[in-house]
């Protein structure tokens, strides 16, 4: 970018050129048309004017190279904005770096991430599954046909799967029939390991053995499934964050 010292001496350079042209051409047409000679006149003003020409060509240049290897800014105002803008600049440089440095994203795997979750949490649920149905037909065989438990554990499935409206009834065995003590305890420990609402274990409970539990309500078995009452069937609580029974040490406490 050419200096503004430069274009300034340049622009006066140019305007002594064209008063030094002028002068010439006047002079001449003087002299030619009207015999009128200035030269006596004009010529020691001449020749002071290209001596103070000269002198102030050279005197400029001088400065200027000075100025150059040793710069001087008289206006400070204008100095604290050049040096803000230089800061503003460099902030924005900076700024421009961080964004265009790509960062590896956790969402990359998130596909697979949540299709191993999904796979897990369904791993999880068949071995529920196939624990609670070895449960079931441990802990009730003693008092329900071989269809009835079969009708049972597909009860439990439908609670597992909120489908109330395809529970089937059962009836245990007239000679030794489960009471309701140990029935409200059965809905219990399956509930528990399928994490089902109160509600909707007695729901399920009621509807599986409507004659033995034909005198209580839903809301009387939804306020007793856990109670310490002595029942065929204890109340088994899992171990943290586990689902497995305690088949071991489980002992019936029948009436």
């Amino acid at each position: 970018m050419i200096n503004k010292t430069q274009i300034r001496t340049q622009r006066i350079s140019f305007v002594l050129a064209l008063l030094v042209v002028t002068y010439a051409t006047i002079s001449t047409y003087l002299y030619v048309c009207q015999g009128i000679s200035i030269t006596k006149v004009m010529v020691p003003t001449i020749l002071g004017l290209g001596i103070i020409i000269l002198s102030c060509g050279l005197l400029q240049r001088s400065f200027y190279k000075w100025q150059t290897k040793n710069p001087i800014n008289f206006s400070f105002v204008r100095q604290s904005a050049i040096v803000l803008e230089s800061d503003t600049e460099t902030k924005i440089g900076c700024t421009t770096e961080i964004q265009v440095i790509e960062q590896p994203s956790v969402l990359d795997n998130y596909d697979a991430m949540l299709e191993n979750v999904k796979k897990k949490e369904a791993e999880r649920q068949v071995k529920i599954m196939d624990t609670i149905r070895e449960y079931v037909t441990i802990k009730t065989a003693p008092y329900l046909s071989k269809e009835s438990i079969a009708t049972l554990i597909a009860n439990i499935e439908y609670m597992a799967c909120d489908q109330s409206d395809l529970y089937k009834p059962i009836r245990s065995n007239i000679d030794n029939p489960l009471r309701s003590p140990g029935l409200r305890h059965l809905a219990w420990n399956v509930g528990e390991r399928l994490n089902v609402p109160l509600v909707k274990r007695a729901e399920f409970i009621k509807a599986s053995f409507p004659h033995e539990l034909v005198n209580a309500t839903s809301e009387y078995l939804r306020l007793n499934l856990r109670d310490t009452v002595t029942s065929q069937i204890p109340i088994d609580v899992p171990d943290k964050g586990d689902f497995r029974f305690h088949l071991d040490t489980d002992n019936d406490d029948s009436q």
